[in-house]
């Protein structure tokens, strides 16, 4: 078992230690599938990391296993679990996570009902109970921080003691154990255990990243929690905004450029430029490691000096926390900002030539027809900024997941859970008009990004246009590529009969992409694109409606088709069907 970096005594005085007189057990922490596909990137999950670095620290018998890029990754587990004795499994995860962290406990359970199950994380704390009454297989919940509960529950197990007595649990029957308090400083904690968990397989060359960010790229977190209580957002990392020192922060950065050689960095921290002074003194420091990072802030906290100071000592990224652009709607939100310092932020990063990014998220409780279009405006005429067009899922632990719990909206908690189906309608419109709003909106970010010029207003007659078209096509032998359940729902609901007709097959090069997640509803299998030479498919219609990605993964398709399918006659992409004149 590889020791995490930066044990402190303060941190092994804070946990319950193994008493060397009782009986040891062995531990298997398990990470679940994040990444996409198997040759994408993804974020390691840094407070996961801690929880596995504060049980080694106290020196119990710890595996680590990591089912991201695995083959065959639950009958690994099954092994892993089997060949090791394994005695105790713990996972954790959000919400969002539900499948595959039951997968998890239920692989688990299988192999022996009396291993013991533990789940942590934004599951688990946004609504205890609930959790883990969808999961079903978990033994123990762990609410809130897990490093010392961890520990606590550890030593609890070894030695029989009433599991009643450990702080921040939640149990099966119901039982919620007294509050753990929030860790005050958070140096005391040992550095992620990125060496059990497998790091170096996401810093391989060749792996696919976002377009906002490079390969080698590393996480490191600042700071827990954020003072703001934006309706849409939830922390499962306690109440009080907590952020480590520079010295701390500066040692692990020196610990993962010179072990692992990462070179870029994603630096989580809600308030990072809030101080001018912490700022200035990071900037100063980090300038010297001549790396590139990424930093997420608020619109109202920048001024142009602060942006200089950033893009000089090595930040190429900045992510904005927009949401709307209809000041009625950032108000609801409890954003404490206006559309004009949205603008003034965006035009400051231009004049200094720091990218930066940020969202408009539809579907707040004061949202209707008249904001949406208010924003879409804005949006359209503000194409110099990166803005990306999102929908608010509604999550557990957040305001708007109580006030639809108030309002009847989510009538099951535990149902909704384990459905995962999280973008629901809060807002003043009707379902009918939610849906169709949403629809509409996919359809104008299309059309925009595509060049053609249209109205919020008028896209219930290109709508009609696109219906024609798609139900004059389907004659041929179609593969729509790349299918993902958003583009189908799209699609769907223009027209039922294009989608369910016989001779439309769903094409996708990865079958594990989670983005596939509820295409069974509609009844279709989902090939990969060898399907074309199998059934002499004519035509790629190319409806991808994510737009920060949309050229690049279009330019992708089209030399795979070049290169492996030659007979593909023609790719149609979506915009070419509002119009009129289309002849295929």
């Amino acid at each position: 078992m590889n020791m995490p970096g930066h044990i402190t005594k303060e941190f092994l005085n804070l946990i319950k230690l193994p008493n060397p007189n009782t009986k040891r057990l062995n531990y298997l922490l398990v990470m679940p599938r994040i990444a996409m596909n198997d040759d994408t990137i993804y974020m390691m999950p840094y407070g996961f990391c801690l929880v596995s670095s504060a049980l080694k620290a106290s020196g119990r018998n710890v595996f680590t296993l990591n089912l991201n890029y695995k083959a065959n990754p639950y009958e690994l587990l099954r092994q892993v679990v089997i060949n090791n004795s394994i005695d105790v499994v713990a996972t954790g995860g959000l919400s969002g996570q539900f499948s595959l962290l039951k997968e998890i406990l239920d692989t688990v359970k299988s192999v022996n009902q009396n291993i013991i199950t533990i789940v942590g994380g934004g599951i688990i704390t946004a609504d205890p109970n609930v959790a883990m009454e969808a999961l079903g297989t978990a033994d123990y919940g762990i609410i809130g921080e897990g490093e010392i509960t961890i520990n606590d529950l550890a030593y609890a197990l070894e030695n029989d003691e009433d599991i009643t007595g450990v702080a921040g649990l939640v149990l099966p029957n119901g039982t919620v154990t007294t509050q753990r308090p929030d860790i005050g400083n958070l140096d005391i904690l040992p550095f992620p255990d990125y060496d059990g968990l497998e790091l170096t397989m996401v810093l391989r060359e060749n792996l696919q990243a976002q377009s906002w960010f490079e390969n080698n790229a590393v996480g490191i977190t600042l700071s827990r929690s954020c003072p703001y209580n934006c309706t849409f957002c939830f922390h499962s990392s306690g109440t009080k905004y907590r952020r480590r020192s520079l010295d701390n922060i500066f040692e692990e950065l020196d610990w993962i450029t010179e072990k692992y050689g990462a070179s870029f960095f994603i630096i989580n921290d809600e308030l990072f430029i809030s101080n001018e002074q912490f700022l200035t003194a990071f900037c100063n420091r980090v300038k010297k490691y001549n790396i590139k990072y990424w930093v997420q802030t608020r619109v109202d906290t920048v001024t142009k000096e602060i942006l200089q100071l950033l893009k000089d000592s090595g930040c190429s990224v900045i992510s904005y926390g927009v949401e709307s652009a209809d000041n009625k709607i950032l108000k609801s939100m409890r954003k404490n900002i206006t559309v004009e310092q949205i603008e003034k932020a965006f035009d400051l990063a231009l004049e200094v030539g720091l990218p930066a990014y940020g969202n408009l998220i539809f579907g707040d409780l004061e949202e209707d027809q008249e904001t949406i279009s208010n924003c879409l405006t804005w949006w359209k005429n503000h194409r110099q900024y990166n803005i990306f067009i999102l929908y608010i899922l509604t999550f557990p632990g957040t305001h708007l997941y109580k006030v639809a719990c108030e309002r009847g909206i989510i009538k099951d908690r535990v149902k909704y859970l384990i459905d995962n189906d999280t973008q629901i309608n809060v807002t003043k419109m009707s379902d009918e008009e939610y849906w169709d709003a949403i629809r509409k909106v996919e359809l104008f970010q299309i059309m925009t990004a595509n060049g053609v010029d249209v109205e919020f207003a008028s896209i219930s007659e290109k709508i009609n246009v696109l219906r024609s078209n798609l139900e004059k096509i389907v004659k041929y032998k179609i593969a729509i590529w790349p299918t993902i359940f958003s583009t189908i729902n799209l699609l769907n609901s223009i027209s039922e009969m294009f989608v369910n007709a016989d001779n439309v097959f769903f094409v996708n090069s990865a079958p594990n992409d989670t983005r596939l997640q509820g295409i069974e509803r509609f009844g279709k299998t989902v090939f990969g694109p060898d399907i074309i030479l199998e059934r002499n498919i004519d035509i790629v219609l190319y409806a991808y409606t994510q737009t920060a990605s949309a050229e690049r993964i279009y330019e992708r398709i089209c030399k795979v088709i070049r290169d492996q399918y030659p007979q593909i006659k023609r790719v149609i992409r979506l915009s070419e069907l509002f119009d009129l004149d289309f002849i295929c």
